[in-house]
Parts: structure tokens; C-alpha cells; sequence
């Protein structure tokens, strides 16, 4: 073959070789795109893995599986679940706009997929949670109803709602959607605390204390120990107790906290004890972190102090950033909130210093940062504090009226010992129909005596107030009572301590005791007018009653003694130190008497009537001084009373 000819065939070969090439390149291109099996068999292969990544629960990790069902969904990107499984990755990891886009688009290709809605609903809580936007509340709300009418079987999903209608103010649906909850899933312990925190918000303590009690035992350990946990309220000085105590006597010591803060001795639940831990349940499904068993101190503030009245974020004035280390310039950004409660006189900064929404008290090297109510706002709110004012709460249960109640006590002497007795007062009109109860505990908080009494006309204003008396024997040491009387939606209340003092030979005289009249004596037993109120009314005389214990004899059996009383102002002058001095008040009137007399016995059961008219309106203190005139021994009591002023359009 010659030089040509070989030439000719080499060209020849080529052009045929490449003419073979372009008519099988489009096959070679076809063969080089996956089909759509192979993308999503890719895509499940991802899926599987990021399912792994996910399960070992490492930042690391999850961060892998996002990429992994970012990649996924690109291969797949109309399978809803992926698309959900990417949005609770995001959602996971902190990324809530892109983790609110994935949800709305399954939302797009599912409407009725209740995860979807679930997990639009989580952001929208999120978002109000950080920024505190009540239209993010709604939504968070909107979307979690959608959840739920889309899959009534969403636990999580009506507890979830449950607590947010709370955070809302809607405490009746918010009811229903933990009577939902409850219905689905009866075993859940979260369900059960929800509920139970439910029915003390609607009014009914009791069935909320039967069912905390069941729900607790049940619940995991560490969510448990925020339920019987009382160091938030407890002063340091508690707290420094209890650390030393063995397990038995913290049981104790925890029985008796409670005890000693219980508003309402004579109902079977503690009322104080229920708020809390209805706080605990609320607090716990807004700040409870599951994964680190704490909440921060938004946590901490709420359950002590229940929700705040006003929040704000990043109020307008705020220093939106922290200081490195003493010695450098380094500042870093943080976000502000500021909790107020107005009505106890409190304004709290939280500072999130490191962006992560975990809210912590600002710090100082010089001060307290712990928040304190102003203490006379506690009694302004109607409301009892706990030690150190480290906790308030109500005393009456939600949805209860105030009943406007004042007591009376004082102690006595018996053959048989000390004798105690108490009286309780409450505005009424005629035919309303009220019980009272009195309950006295001893020093370990223990019940000792109950008595319950129906209420009758006051003999100083039968028209418009009621009362009713108890009397109780007990031995010497330190009591604590509570009053309650109660009508249908209405209750008053009331706590009180004393002391009984063994009875000792010598002269004692009883407690003066403010009466509406002179006692009456059927027998050898004594029964009071009592005037809880401790009023005298324009042109009626003050009435006292008071017993005279330990009076000597003479050889006949006749004991000899003098009394004397005296009434003076007992109203302060509060002007400053210079006003008094510039401007002196007038020397008070005052009045006194004495009395002499003879008595069979050691025993004098002794009233005294004054005359007020030359007296002005306001408080007065009743001193009466008791001299035994064989022995010579003297011994004195006082009281006080209020002297009102007369009626408009009359005088006196």
C-alpha cells in the first residue's frame, strides 16, 4: 500500500470513528442524568443516613443530616416528608425561617398535614417567646388548631395550644384542648398536669388537688423535682436548713413550709401550694428545656411571681451589648427583657448575653441582683408572701370574691387552763346565708382544733354585719389560727399567731376584750358581744370585757381589788420631725376612772363601760391596770378601738 493510499484509509478510519461518536453521543448524555427512580432511591439513601445523624443527637451530626435532607429534598423536592423532616432539623438547630419555609411547603403539598401545622405552629410560639409579639401568638395559636382539627390525636399538639390559650388569657378553651389531651393519650403525666393546672385556673381547687396528686408520682424524676421543689420561694435561711436535713425531715420541713403559707386553713387543698404548681406546669411547657433539664430565669421569676404584667424587648434606652474581661475593650451584642409586675412594685432586667434566648439576671459585684417585691404591695394585691418575700401568691382561688373579713381573739383561764377565744366579722345582708370555720394549728404547723359555725346578726350592727365566735381549750405554747367564712362565689380569710402562756400563781388578768355590749353571764360561763371591728360608734360608749385570775383572800374568802382604766389617742403624727417641731399637735384628750370592790372568790369577771362623747373620732388605746389590795401586786392589759365619727347631718 502506498504512501496515499494509507493516508487516505487513516482519514477514512477517523471520520467514521467520530461519525460513530456524535450518532451515540445523545445516548451517552441520556445514560449520564439519573432517571427519577434513581433520584429517589438517592434521595431515601440520604434520607436513612440523615435519620442516623439525627438519632446521635451531637451538633455535629445533626448539622450533617441537614445537609443530607437538604440534598434529598432537591432530588425529591414533592415529598412532603422530607420536606417536614428538613423543617424539625432546621427547627432543631435554631433555624426558624427556613425551618417555617419547609412547613409551609408541605403545608402547600399536604394542606391537611397536621406535622406541618404542628411545626408552623412551634415557630410562631418561638418567635413570640423572643420577640414577645402578640400577632405571632395568634398565629402560633391558628396553626396549632389547624393541627389539631387535621389529626385529633395530636397530643402534643393540644397540649401545646393548651398552654398558649393560657399564656392568652382564654383559660375555659384552653381547658378543653387539656380535656383533649387527656382524652387521647390518659397515661401521659403531662397531659394530667395540664389538665389539673386547668381546673384550679376555672375554679375548681378541689378536683385540681386530687388530680396534681395523682399526676406528680407519675411524672419523669427531674421534671418532678421542679413540682416539689420550694427553694425559689424559700429565704436563704431556709434554704441553709434544709441542705443539712436528712430526706425524712426535708419531707417535714417542706410539709410545714407549706403548711405555714396556706391561706385558707380550712379548705382540704393548699391554695398557695396549687398556684405554684400550676405556675410550675405553665412554666414548664414555655421555658423547660428537655434536652438540659433547667429553664432559665424567666422560669425562675415565673413560677414565684406568676406572669409578669408588663414585658418588654429591647426597650428603647437599653445596652444592647456586654463587656468582655475586665481590661480589654472586647463588647459583645446581647438582647434585653424586662419583665414588670406594677402592682408589686417590681421591674426586672434579663439580659441574653450570648443570643441563645436563655435569659439570665444581669450581674453586679456590689449588689443583690435577686428581684424583691416592695413589701407593702403584698397586702395592697390581697395576696401572702413567702420568706423574704421570694414568692406571692393569691389567697382565694381563681374566679372567688373577696369577702371582707376582720377577727377578734383573746386568751382566757379555765379550771382546766388556758382557753382561747376567737370571733370573726363579715359585712352580710339579711338573708344571706355564711359558715364559718376556725382552725388552729400548733407551732409544727399541725392541726390541733377545727370548729365550724353559721354566722348570726352582730349585736353592735345586726342590719349589716355577721359574726360568730369560737372557743377552744389548749395548753400553754404557740398557736397560728385561720378564719374563713364563705358563701357561694364569695370567701374571706384570715391568719393569725398567739401565744398561750402557762397559767402561774399570782394576779393575771385576761386580755381586754372590745365588746358591741356588757357580756351576759348564764352560769358560771360567759358569753361575748363580740365586735371583731373593734368600732364604737358616734354616741355609744366603749365597751370592754376582761377577767381577773389569782386575786388573794381574806380569812372570810372575800378577795379586795382596784382597777383603773385609762384612754388615750393612739394615732401617730406623721408629719416629719421639722413640722413637729414647728408646728407641736395639740395634747390629746384622755380619759380615766377607778374602781374599788370586793369579790368572793380569786376569780373576777369584770366589764368596764366608758362615756366617748367628749372624745374625737380615731384610734384609741384602752389601758386598764389591776391591783390586788391584800398582796399589793399589779398587773395591766390594753387594747385599742376605733371611735367613728358620726353619721353625716347628725352630731353628738
Amino acid at each position: 500500500m502506498t504512501i496515499g493510499r494509507c493516508a487516505r484509509f487513516a482519514v477514512l478510519t477517523i471520520f467514521l470513528l467520530l461519525s460513530a461518536l456524535c450518532a451515540a453521543a445523545p445516548d451517552s448524555r441520556a445514560a449520564l442524568t439519573p432517571s427519577a427512580a434513581q433520584r429517589a432511591a438517592e434521595a431515601e439513601r440520604l434520607v436513612t443516613r440523615a435519620q442516623r445523624n439525627l438519632a446521635r443527637g451531637s451538633v455535629e451530626y445533626r448539622r450533617m443530616a441537614v445537609q443530607q435532607l437538604e440534598r434529598a429534598t432537591q432530588l425529591d423536592p414533592d415529598n412532603a416528608d422530607y420536606q417536614l423532616m428538613l423543617g424539625r432539623a432546621y427547627y432543631r438547630s435554631g433555624y426558624l425561617r427556613a425551618a417555617m419555609k419547609r412547613f409551609e411547603r408541605v403545608a402547600a403539598l399536604q394542606p391537611g398535614d397536621a406535622g406541618a401545622r404542628y411545626g408552623l405552629g412551634q415557630v410562631w410560639r418561638r418567635d413570640w417567646l423572643k420577640y414577645l409579639d402578640k400577632s405571632s401568638l395568634d398565629h402560633a395559636i391558628r396553626e396549632l388548631v389547624a393541627a389539631v382539627r387535621a389529626d385529633s390525636t395530636h397530643v402534643d399538639g393540644w397540649l401545646m395550644l393548651s398552654s398558649l390559650l393560657v399564656a392568652k388569657g382564654d383559660s375555659t378553651r384552653a381547658l378543653l384542648a387539656s380535656e383533649a389531651a387527656l382524652l387521647v393519650a390518659p397515661e401521659r403525666p403531662d397531659a394530667r398536669i395540664a389538665h389539673a393546672a386547668l381546673l384550679w385556673r376555672t375554679g375548681a381547687p378541689e378536683e385540681s388537688d386530687v388530680e396534681f396528686r395523682a399526676a406528680l408520682p407519675m411524672l419523669e424524676r427531674r421534671v418532678r423535682e421542679r413540682f416539689d421543689d420550694f427553694a425559689p420561694l424559700a429565704s436563704e435561711r431556709d434554704t441553709a436548713v434544709y441542705n443539712h436535713l436528712p430526706p425524712q425531715d426535708k419531707r417535714e420541713f417542706a410539709r410545714r413550709f407549706w403548711a405555714e403559707h396556706d391561706p385558707d386553713l380550712a379548705t382540704t387543698y393548699n391554695e398557695a401550694q396549687l398556684e405554684y404548681w400550676t405556675r410550675v406546669t405553665q412554666a414548664y411547657f414555655l421555658y423547660y428545656d428537655t434536652k438540659h433539664h433547667e429553664w432559665d430565669e424567666r422560669g425562675e421569676l415565673f413560677v414565684r411571681y406568676g406572669p409578669p404584667e408588663v414585658v418588654d424587648y429591647n426597650p428603647l434606652g437599653s445596652i444592647l451589648f456586654s463587656r468582655g474581661a475586665p481590661g480589654t475593650q472586647m463588647q459583645f451584642p446581647m438582647n434585653v427583657l424586662v419583665w414588670s409586675w406594677p402592682s408589686l412594685g417590681m421591674r426586672v432586667v434579663l439580659q441574653d448575653r450570648v443570643l441563645s434566648e436563655y435569659y439570665l439576671l444581669p450581674m453586679s459585684s456590689d449588689r443583690d441582683m435577686d428581684p424583691i417585691p416592695q413589701p407593702d404591695s403584698v397586702g395592697r394585691r390581697d395576696a401572702i408572701g413567702t420568706h423574704g418575700l421570694r414568692g406571692v401568691f393569691p389567697t382565694l382561688p381563681p374566679g372567688v370574691k373577696r369577702l371582707p373579713l376582720r377577727s377578734q381573739i383573746a386568751r382566757f383561764v379555765t379550771a382546766a387552763g388556758p382557753q382561747l377565744f376567737a370571733a370573726v366579722e363579715v359585712p352580710a345582708r339579711p338573708g344571706d346565708v355564711l359558715v364559718a370555720d376556725c382552725v388552729v394549728l400548733d407551732s409544727l404547723q399541725r392541726e390541733v382544733a377545727r370548729a365550724s359555725r353559721g354566722l348570726s346578726p352582730s349585736a353592735c350592727r345586726a342590719d349589716s354585719f355577721r359574726v360568730a365566735d369560737f372557743s377552744f381549750p389548749l395548753p400553754p405554747g404557740e398557736y397560728h389560727l385561720g378564719f374563713s367564712v364563705h358563701a357561694p362565689g364569695t370567701r374571706g380569710t384570715q391568719r393569725v399567731s398567739t401565744e398561750l402562756m402557762p397559767v402561774l400563781p399570782g394576779l393575771l388578768v385576761s386580755d381586754v376584750t372590745v365588746t358591741c355590749d356588757a357580756p351576759v353571764a348564764p352560769g358560771p360561763s360567759v358569753r361575748l358581744g363580740a365586735n371583731p371591728s373593734l368600732e364604737v360608734a358616734a354616741g355609744d360608749p366603749l365597751t370592754a370585757y376582761f377577767e381577773v385570775y389569782g386575786l388573794a383572800t381574806d380569812d372570810q374568802g372575800m378577795a379586795w381589788f382596784e382597777y383603773s382604766y385609762r384612754v388615750r389617742s393612739a394615732t401617730r403624727d406623721r408629719r416629719v420631725w421639722l413640722q413637729r417641731l414647728l408646728q407641736p399637735a395639740g395634747t390629746p384628750p384622755e380619759l380615766d376612772g377607778t374602781w374599788r370592790g370586793e369579790h368572793a372568790g380569786g376569780i373576777r369577771r369584770q366589764y368596764v363601760s366608758v362615756p366617748l362623747q367628749s372624745l374625737p373620732p380615731g384610734s384609741w388605746r384602752l389601758e386598764v391596770r389591776v391591783r390586788d389590795q391584800i398582796t399589793g401586786e399589779e398587773a395591766a392589759r390594753e387594747t385599742q378601738f376605733t371611735r367613728l365619727p358620726s353619721p353625716a347631718g347628725t352630731s353628738h
